[in-house]
């Protein structure tokens, strides 16, 4: 911008298309068609756009890593709470943001996130939920009732201890009609995952670390069974305790590589488990580290740059992206 367009030059530049005699521009001769219809045709030269796109793949690349990068640094203790992500009534600081770095352990703010953000997505896409995703919160109560010491632990769940997590008015649409409903489980330290299937009664355990699990794990398996259960009839009032029997299967999903993953495989869960045997003899790919990394990166850039993201500009701009990855 802002160069002086050159004059012309009378000689025709390399490239450029000489300027023909008005007859011949108006009426070319039969001798100059038939000499077009005999010429061979070049083939096009594609090396040179390959060549740009590789440029182009490789300096959004570098850009996504640098956005990774920001994201995921340690923050400074002025830096911990400033938000940077905050869409459909959920919140990531930059707390939260620095537990998805190569080897972090994902926190329940970012499972919550994310299985907020795949239903509203849904909804957006589909026009319905068909995978709900309950908040770590309530296994937590789970837990809780179980580490009591006295008979409560076993006192029954009422509509009133489970509304917020159940009640059509309080979620906008009902969750028994959901074909699968799965419930994030932070247990001994370690992320798993139940997933229900209301139509069949089959309550699921994804768990990446399966061939380890303790007594208390089992009482929780157990537990878990029960209180979806009494979900099943608060959910359904025309069901009694009898008729809502349901089945606990344990499913041999692949198994994590290391001891800070497990999060990581929850949220794959989540996004695409349906109980299919899809992957030779499993239901879940049996993912490379490569490949984890990859999902650490892939999600915490995408809610950064997501339309919703109501601090999105501010951010890439903070980042030095501001145009760039939009």
């Amino acid at each position: 911008m802002g160069r002086k367009r050159k004059n012309r030059s009378n000689s025709a530049t390399a490239g450029s298309i000489p300027e023909a005699a008005p007859s011949e521009a108006i009426e070319p001769s039969s001798s100059a068609i038939r000499g077009s219809e005999n010429r061979v045709p070049v083939p096009l030269d594609t090396s040179n756009s390959q060549e740009v796109k590789k440029a182009v793949d490789k300096k959004s690349l570098s850009m996504l890593n640098k956005l990774y990068y920001f994201c995921t640094r340690r923050p400074k203790a002025h830096e911990e709470l400033s938000v940077l992500v905050s869409m459909f009534g959920v919140y990531l600081n930059r707390k939260d943001g620095y537990t998805m770095k190569p080897k972090g352990w994902v926190n329940d703010m970012v499972i919550l996130a994310a299985g907020k953000i795949m239903m509203e997505e849904e909804k957006a896409t589909n026009g319905v939920v068909t995978r709900h995703m309950f908040s770590p919160q309530f296994v937590n109560k789970v837990i809780c009732d179980l580490n009591q010491s006295n008979e409560d632990s076993y006192k029954p769940w009422c509509i009133e201890d489970v509304s917020l997590f159940i009640l059509p008015s309080k979620l906008g649409y009902d969750i028994n009609q959901c074909k699968l409903i799965f419930a994030p489980t932070l247990f001994e330290e370690h992320w798993s995952c139940y997933a229900f299937e209301p139509k069949d009664k089959i309550l699921y355990v994804l768990d990446s670390m399966h061939d380890k699990f303790s007594t208390r794990k089992k009482n929780l398996d157990d537990a878990m069974k029960r209180r979806f259960e009494e979900l099943l009839v608060l959910m359904n009032p025309g069901l009694t305790k009898e008729n809502a029997s349901i089945t606990l299967l344990r499913v041999d999903v692949p198994r994590q590589q290391n001891i800070h993953d497990c999060g990581i495989y929850v949220l794959k869960y989540m996004e695409i488990w349906d109980g299919s045997i899809k992957w030779q003899d499993k239901t879940m790919p049996d993912y490379q580290r490569k490949e984890i990394l990859k999902f650490r990166q892939s999600l915490i850039c995408g809610w950064v740059q997501h339309p919703k993201n109501e601090v999105r500009e501010e951010l890439l701009k903070a980042a030095g992206l501001w145009g760039k990855l939009c």
